[in-house]
């Protein structure tokens, strides 16, 4: 647990290196809300590409993924405290975007709000960021920005590209299951989509690192 917290931590540390961007990325979202509230959402997955692309593209570049291996920590805990960092990222988006869509709605400064449900906003949220931590982390990490950058930036955008008109779509959609129903299923859905992403991942990854251990002993 102890190494978990400090990957983290580490990862964490990573993030500040782009306070800037996270910065710029809070004032566009408030400029947003003000202005079009259903593009929140779109700040909302800005954000969460940042703290997985962008954070694994510089851990890349700057070789602490291999300061990682020359650590006393296992493979299993590596990847467990990457899909815990997406999903407290996650977190944090679905929060700020909640604020925001909340206050918008409170002040009434668009006609949108009255008519965009007050779960819409971050329902999308946290579909983009379970996209994001089962599909795009794992993928950044088993192919690489060298080898796989062009398939990275198309799986990164797609979800971006697709935001607002999810957010529109899901507002429309009269729900007549039962709330707690509709709550149980999502959750059994995401924590699926996780698990075989983890269980994957840690199969196709344990291979990578078996065979850049052959070539740093032919290397040898």
């Amino acid at each position: 647990m102890n190494n978990i917290v400090n990957l983290l931590k580490l990862q964490f540390n990573s993030l500040l290196s782009i306070k800037k961007n996270l910065i710029i990325t809070l004032a566009l979202s408030i400029f947003l809300a003000a202005v079009q509230p259903n593009m929140i959402v779109f700040a909302g997955a800005i954000y969460l590409m940042m703290t997985t692309y962008s954070i694994t593209f510089y851990e890349e570049r700057s070789k602490m993924n291999y300061l990682i291996y020359s650590l006393p920590i296992k493979v299993n805990e590596y990847l467990f405290s990457k899909y815990i960092y997406c999903l407290l990222n996650t977190l944090i988006a679905v929060v700020v975007s909640t604020i925001l869509s909340t206050i918008v709605k409170i002040i009434g400064m668009h006609d949108l709000t009255y008519s965009m449900p007050i779960y819409a906003i971050p329902l999308v949220t946290i579909g983009i960021g379970i996209f994001f931590t089962s599909i795009l982390m794992p993928a950044t990490l088993l192919l690489g920005f060298e080898n796989g950058r062009y398939v990275l930036t198309f799986i990164a955008i797609t979800p971006m590209a697709f935001s607002t008109a999810l957010l529109e779509i899901i507002s429309e959609i009269n729900i007549t299951f039962n709330p707690s129903t509709l709550t149980i299923l999502g959750v059994l859905i995401a924590l699926t989509s996780l698990l075989v992403s983890y269980f994957i991942t840690c199969n196709k990854f344990t291979k990578k690192e078996v065979q850049w251990n052959k070539k740093d002993v032919a290397l040898a």
